[in-house]
């Protein structure tokens, strides 16, 4: 019954599979004399962490806490560990099909301004006719499919009757913020090149939802609908990431605990 569209994008690999890319150490540095200054720049702001990028850091935290990585620290990971930075690469290489700055605005551009996994969720709906639908209708209508397709197709119409033609736009912009701060740390981007775009990105994201929840909803209705599982299923990825949403937002010093709205400024 699934329709299956033509874009299909998967997200890192590291991470996902449990190998977390926090998990080795190295004190060996990537060289050159950019880079170094832009570290430099990257520990002054671990010091004293401005609310912007605080902000931002939160809008990708769960695929930061899922590596084991730091939620003040942009990427999540120190940009001069070789190891991470190696595995960093072959991640976006493998996982997005991302080797080059073209590559990599390309995809930005994609889930930004051209649509992204929106789009596909929302071609979907209008294709099976869901508008046509109340939810116990849908639910009758669907009772006969596995339960992993029901499953799906509701998760795709509520995401629908909850924000309309936003339906998980936190989904691609979340990722958009992810991606870009990785793209500074694998120095497809230079550290303000990324931060400016990220916070173009920011922006939007925020003018889009009301507070940390609304925008972490339609995040895991992306997730849910990217991933085909079952948030309630407590062995399946959504389920884990909603817990660990639920666990950062009462830890102290969480990104989380921030206003929705704070001022987004360059502070880089």
């Amino acid at each position: 019954m699934k329709k299956r569209l033509g874009v299909v994008f998967i997200g890192i690999v590291v991470g996902l599979t449990g190998c977390g890319i926090g998990a080795a150490k190295s004190t060996m540095t990537t060289g050159g004399g950019d880079r170094i200054n832009e570290q430099r720049v990257q520990e002054e702001i671990k010091e004293a962490v401005p609310d912007t990028i605080l902000w931002i850091n939160a809008t990708y935290g769960i695929i930061t806490t899922v590596n084991g990585g730091d939620l003040e620290v942009v990427g999540g990971i120190d940009s001069n560990n070789v190891f991470d930075v190696a595995s960093l690469k072959k991640g976006l290489e493998s996982s997005w099909d991302i080797t080059t700055k073209e590559d990599a605005d390309q995809m930005i551009t994609w889930l930004m301004e051209e649509g992204g996994h929106n789009q596909n969720l929302l071609e979907e709906y209008a294709y099976y006719g869901f508008d046509e639908y109340t939810r116990d209708e849908l639910v009758e209508a669907i009772s006969e499919e596995p339960k992993e397709d029901q499953t799906y197709f509701l998760g795709l119409y509520d995401a629908v009757q909850d924000y309309g033609n936003q339906a998980i736009v936190a989904w691609d912009l979340s990722r958009a913020l992810q991606l870009l701060s990785w793209y500074y740390v694998t120095d497809l981007y230079t550290y303000e090149e990324a931060m400016d775009k990220s916070l173009e990105v920011a922006k939007k994201l925020q003018a889009t939802y009301t507070s940390w929840d609304d925008m972490m909803k339609s995040y895991f209705y992306g997730f849910q609908y990217w991933n085909e599982d079952d948030p309630e299923d407590s062995t399946s990825q959504s389920y884990t990431r909603r817990k660990i949403y639920e666990t950062l937002k009462v830890q102290e010093g969480s990104p989380y605990a921030l206003e929705w709205n704070t001022a987004l400024v360059k502070e880089w």
